[in-house]
């Protein structure tokens, strides 16, 4: 069985933070960087959601046809 869900990134999103957002120093905006983070992973989270919210609709219509 495949495992739904997404491995921890936080360190990893750093490039994105700086690129997104232009502001370098991490260290000092930690505060902002967890923000960032968090949407992130809410994103992320909802579109699992989502798509598994799909595919239970998808499974009713087959299994309704049974």
């Amino acid at each position: 069985m495949a495992f739904i869900g997404a491995t921890s990134r936080f360190n990893e999103f750093r490039d994105d933070f700086i690129r997104d957002t232009g502001i370098k120093n991490i260290e000092e905006n930690m505060g902002m960087y967890a923000q960032y983070v968090t949407a992130r992973f809410t994103d992320l989270n909802h579109r699992l959601l989502s798509n598994l919210s799909n595919k239970i609709q998808e499974l009713q219509k087959v299994l309704r046809k049974v």
